[in-house]
């Protein structure tokens, strides 16, 4: 029986262990593996629940764009949970090479805009799958900002 109480406390040790260990030294997201605490040299406030993703971003005139697609028919925020938190609260950790920034996004809403962004990431991303398509209702922009 004893034994039997042990596993359980373990179990949590090494599960907190892990986690504080991870906290130290980070789980960036890798291809399409989400990840957890994102390491760098953090600019500002700190998030307390992590949550990383890798996206596909583009400039246009200077301004950084998120992309955010859904499966043929899904609808802004819901389709992903990381649009769903961002649409909760804008306000994002972004990480390029080394450095993070805390920064804020703001949906593209202007169709005409959306469709101008559209045509800028099928040139940047030639080889990728919207290479081909034509302007889709389920790809949506966010505009980053200083946050």
């Amino acid at each position: 029986m004893k034994t039997l109480l042990k596993i359980p406390g373990v179990l949590v040790v090494g599960v907190g262990l892990a986690l504080v260990v991870l906290s130290i030294t980070g789980l960036d997201p890798k291809a399409r593996r989400a990840g957890l605490w994102l390491k760098g040299d953090v600019q500002s406030f700190r998030y307390l629940i992590p949550h990383s993703v890798n996206i596909f971003f583009i400039t246009d005139n200077g301004n950084l764009f998120l992309h955010a697609d859904f499966d043929p028919g899904g609808t802004w925020p819901n389709g992903k949970s990381w649009t769903a938190a961002v649409a909760r609260d804008p306000r994002v950790r972004l990480k390029l090479g080394d450095q993070v920034f805390d920064c804020k996004t703001y949906l593209i809403t202007d169709k005409a805009a959306a469709d101008s962004l559209f045509e800028v990431q099928r040139k940047k991303y030639p080889k990728s799958p919207y290479s081909n398509y034509r302007r889709r209702n389920d790809v949506f922009f966010l505009r980053v900002m200083p946050g």
